[in-house]
């Protein structure tokens, strides 16, 4: 609507003006030394108009000539960078699909024209990482990506520490994710390879630390950081222990997370076992009962019956009274058999034995009556038991003979403390 009242507009105006142009054309006349022109006004505004035209066409062309070279590289740029692009995502797929090789020719191939040949060359990098007898190229990718004007410094570092990790280098690797983490002390990626760098040099006490923040940034899974932390307060638990001062283990029990204090029951025997280790034992037995009179645990059961020192009587004793509830437990049954058997009450502890295997052979109480048996001198028993108990330990089926035939339950590994635990044993 616009543009059709426009064009009325002007073609009123055209002929209003040419109607007057033809009454009086008007009279227009230059003169310079000898030459003179004369003409009509309205034929010298209309070579005007054209003149400006003809001028500034001129004007544009020059300048677009001028532009020309400017204007092809520029072109020819973003060509290139555009073929980039599809190299790296070319180069990604082919990197997820492990076709190493294939991969680092690709994304090198786009790192020269690409605006982000950082990425390229840490694809590269880590795509060569897969091939171990070509590291030094990998290392060159690396380098190459750090003098790259894009690059991230901290990306490539923890590229650089990751790959020292997987080749075993974990020093090299703490000298530079420790430089890191002092500039960067909440960055997850930081956290979690030092985390990591820690865990392989075995250096518990900066990864107890570490552990909080690491946590509190989500720099780990949470299953990741439980077994971690579980394992980092598990050294450091041998380690108080080895030294031999209860101040330390027990500084150390303090300082243990609560998930770890009330629910890792493998950790409360680890602890009980240390206190025992710094003649607490009176601490650890009771540390054990009121676990287990909290909850009750096989694990912690089975602990119990291994502490091996302090007042066996008492600690039968107490065993014994957990015996109207779980009376059909053969781990229970088994921990009563060790105590009686500390606390010289042979028969007692024969018949816990027996009905300990009775419920479910383990090589542990095939064990325990079979030295049992042995200090009675029933030598020929005692053989059938470490015999049976042997099977166990190799996975062969029991036989059908002999004076220790069990009710044929499946055959279970009692679990016990981490380092007094023997090897699995599978049913026959």
């Amino acid at each position: 609507m616009r543009l059709l009242i426009g064009v009325i507009v002007t073609l009123f105006v055209s002929v209003w003006m040419a109607l007057s142009l033809r009454q009086d054309p008007g009279y227009a006349m230059f003169s310079m030394g000898q030459w003179t022109v004369e003409t009509s006004l309205a034929f010298f505004v209309i070579f005007l108009v054209i003149a400006f035209f003809v001028f500034y066409l001129l004007v544009r062309l020059a300048v677009r000539l001028w532009q020309t070279p400017g204007q092809t590289l520029h072109a020819n740029q973003r060509r290139l960078n555009k073929k980039a692009r599809r190299l790296l995502d070319l180069g990604n797929r082919q990197l997820a699909a492990g076709q190493w090789l294939t991969a680092e020719k690709t994304l090198l191939k786009g790192a020269e024209y690409s605006e982000t040949p950082a990425l390229h060359y840490l694809g590269a990098a880590r795509a060569i990482h897969h091939l171990n007898d070509v590291r030094w190229r990998r290392d060159l990718h690396v380098r190459r990506a750090e003098d790259s004007p894009d690059a991230d410094k901290l990306t490539v570092q923890l590229t650089r520490a990751e790959f020292l990790l997987d080749d075993g280098n974990a020093e090299q690797a703490r000298i530079i994710l420790e430089s890191l983490h002092n500039l960067n002390p909440r960055h997850p990626g930081v956290l979690q390879w030092l985390a990591k760098t820690y865990q392989q040099l075995c250096a518990w006490e900066p990864l107890q630390k570490l552990l909080p923040e690491a946590q509190k940034q989500k720099a780990l899974s949470a299953e990741s950081f439980a077994e971690l932390q579980s394992q980092t307060y598990r050294a450091l638990l041998e380690s108080a222990a080895a030294s031999g001062s209860l101040d330390r283990l027990r500084a150390l029990w303090k300082q243990a997370p609560a998930t770890l204090r009330e629910e890792d029951e493998a950790f409360l025997v680890d602890y009980a076992i240390a206190l025992c280790d710094c003649e607490a034992i009176d601490d650890a037995e009771a540390l054990l009962r009121e676990a287990i009179d909290r909850r009750w645990s096989v694990k912690l059961v089975v602990g119990y019956g291994m502490l091996g020192r302090g007042n066996a009587t008492a600690q039968l004793a107490a065993a014994e009274g957990w015996l109207a509830k779980h009376g059909d437990d053969p781990y229970l049954l088994l921990t009563l058999g060790r105590l009686a058997k500390r606390c010289q009450q042979n028969g007692k502890a024969r018949d816990y034995l027996e009905r300990s295997i009775r419920l479910m052979p383990t090589p542990d109480a095939y064990q325990e009556l079979g030295e049992l048996l042995q200090s009675l001198h029933e030598l020929t028993y005692a053989g059938q038991c470490f015999h049976a108990g042997l099977r166990l330990l190799v996975g062969k089926p029991q036989e059908k003979q002999g004076a220790m035939l069990p009710v044929g339950e499946p055959v279970q590994q009692l679990e016990g403390p981490a380092d007094q635990t023997p090897a699995p044993a599978t049913a026959g």
